[in-house]
């Protein structure tokens, strides 16, 4: 390698047709591409010719002679190691315990060893996927993210939050605000008790969507012990859902655009989107939107 040059090693075994492959031997550091051809053609004569005489083709090391186009026979494998170690007369003998988990200085517990190695990520992304539900491409992103998957685990150890609820906050809302700040998950601040009262916000409805993203870039300029509730409070952005002052909002943004209204009232369904938008952003985006749709269309 340190001479800008490849070797390349050829395995080659011969069968008759529908019998099982003969013993194969291992042609090493061949230097050319040309040299592979030579090599495994003369190789295949060789052994070729043995069986047709009766012979048996010996599990062996060889090499390429390109000068003669010969193999030549290096080591046998059967015989010889095909690699150098160097004993160690200091190590002791190894005694494990495959059934119990008693360890001693003298024995090693197999089945104790067994509980200290962490979880695979296959049998991670397989956990996810069967247990919680997930869709492959969110529990290969979360196994990816060990922090995140810590957050996942902790926000789905109460089970009134909906696992696919939070993995879709988490991939997507809390990456959204890591990324705009270039901050990378496992630095990121936010406890997991702050997630988990941000989460149970949104999911009662105490928040919406947007709030929720502006909650967790809030939470990097507070103290980790800071309370959800509070920065939700001092900020205004609880949600309102009195149904009558949402009804109210609503006959004010239809009052004020009756073109709009009439629109909607042609079958141009899409303009109750419009009436939406126009409703959030006259009320700073606090409002219940599922109840402000269903009054809508009642009114």
């Amino acid at each position: 390698m340190e001479e800008g040059a490849l070797r390349v090693d050829a395995n080659v075994s011969l069968r008759k047709f529908g019998e099982p492959l003969s013993t194969r031997t291992e042609i090493k550091n061949i230097g050319s591409i040309r040299g592979v051809a030579g090599a495994v053609r003369h190789e295949i004569e060789r052994q070729r010719t043995i069986l047709d005489n009766g012979g048996h083709i010996i599990n062996e090391t060889r090499s390429w002679d390109a000068t003669n186009k010969v193999t030549i026979a290096m080591r046998d494998k059967e015989v010889v190691q095909d690699y150098r170690y160097m004993p160690e007369p200091n190590l002791p003998p190894l005694r494990v315990n495959l059934h119990t988990k008693e360890d001693t200085q003298d024995v090693i517990s197999v089945p104790l060893i067994k509980e200290t190695i962490p979880e695979l990520p296959e049998d991670s992304r397989r956990k996810l996927i069967e247990e919680y539900d997930l869709r492959e491409i969110s529990a290969i992103q979360l196994v990816n993210e060990p922090a995140l998957l810590n957050y996942f685990y902790e926000l789905v150890s109460d089970v009134t939050r909906n696992p696919t609820k939070v993995a879709n906050l988490l991939l997507n809302d809390l990456l959204t605000v890591l990324n705009k700040r270039k901050v990378d998950v496992e630095y990121c601040t936010i406890t997991v008790n702050q997630m988990k009262e941000s989460t149970d916000a949104l999911l009662n409805k105490q928040i919406n969507l947007d709030i929720y993203r502006k909650l967790l870039d809030e939470l990097f300029d507070r103290p980790i012990d800071f309370s959800v509730l509070e920065i939700i409070k001092e900020k205004g952005w609880t949600l309102e859902s009195d149904e009558t002052v949402i009804e109210q909002k609503c006959k004010e943004v239809l009052d004020n655009n009756p073109k709009l209204v009439k629109k909607y009232k042609e079958g141009k369904v899409k303009i109750l989107n419009s009436l939406l938008g126009i409703l959030a952003k006259t009320t700073s985006n606090k409002m219940d939107m599922a109840v402000a749709t269903k009054k809508m269309e009642e009114l």
